[in-house]
C-alpha cells in the first residue's frame, strides 16, 4: 500500500476518534445521527432513539411527577410531540435538549392543568407544618420529592441533570439550553434553599 505523501493526510484514519473522545462524545454524536435520519423519515431511526433515551427521560419525569403512570403518560406524549415535531428540529443543537424541553414542557402543562382543580388543597397541603415533614425523610427519593416540591422548576432541572443523571456544568447547560454560568447560579440558589430545610448529610 502506498504511503500518504507529505501535506496529504492519510484517508484511512481521517474519521479516527482522537484520544479525548468520550463515551459520551460518541453517544451524543450516534444520538445526532439516528435524529437527522429520523428528520428524514426513518422511522427505524425514531425507534432507536426511544430505546435509547426512555429509560433517562423517565426518571427524568418520575421525579417531576412521583407518580409511576403520570410519568409513563408523559413519556408516551414527549415521544409523539417529538415524532410530530420531527421537522421543527434544528441538528445545530443536541437532541437530548430539544427532547428534554418537550418533555419539561409536558410536565409543566401537567401540573398548571392539577394546580387549577386542585388550587384549593394544594393551598391547605403547602400550610402544614412542611418543615417537619422534609427532615423526617433522610433517603434519596424523599430528598428529590422535597427538591421537587421547594426548588423552582428550573433550579430542580438543573439539580437532577447534574447530580441524578451525573453531567458536569456543561452538560447541563447544554440539555437545559442556558449558559454555564446560569446553571452555576441554579444550583447554587437550589443547594442553599434544599440547606434551609434539609439535613446537611441529605445534600450532596
Amino acid at each position: 500500500m502506498e504511503a500518504p505523501t507529505q501535506g496529504q493526510p492519510d484517508s484511512s484514519r481521517e474519521f479516527a476518534p482522537g484520544p479525548d473522545t468520550t463515551e459520551r462524545d460518541r453517544d451524543r454524536a450516534e444520538e445526532l445521527a439516528l435524529a437527522v435520519a429520523a428528520k428524514e423519515g426513518c422511522m427505524e431511526s425514531f425507534e432507536q432513539l426511544v430505546a435509547r433515551l426512555e429509560s433517562r427521560l423517565f426518571a427524568f419525569l418520575y421525579q417531576k411527577t412521583s407518580d409511576h403512570h403520570i410519568a409513563q403518560d408523559l413519556l408516551q406524549s414527549t415521544f409523539v410531540t417529538a415524532y410530530r415535531k420531527l421537522h421543527r428540529y434544528n441538528p445545530k443543537y443536541a437532541f437530548t435538549t430539544w427532547i428534554y424541553t418537550i418533555a419539561s414542557r409536558l410536565a409543566i402543562n401537567h401540573f398548571r392543568r392539577k394546580r387549577v382543580l386542585e388550587s384549593e388543597h394544594v393551598d391547605r397541603a403547602t400550610e402544614t407544618n412542611p418543615r417537619s415533614e422534609l427532615i423526617a425523610s433522610e433517603k434519596t427519593e424523599g430528598v428529590w420529592k422535597q427538591a421537587r416540591a421547594l426548588l423552582s422548576v428550573s433550579q430542580f432541572t438543573a439539580l437532577w441533570h447534574f447530580y441524578a443523571e451525573d453531567r458536569n456544568l456543561a452538560e447541563t447547560a447544554d440539555v437545559m439550553n442556558k449558559s454555564i454560568g446560569s446553571v452555576k447560579v441554579l444550583l447554587h440558589r437550589a443547594r442553599r434553599k434544599l440547606a434551609e430545610v434539609l439535613p446537611t448529610s441529605d445534600i450532596h
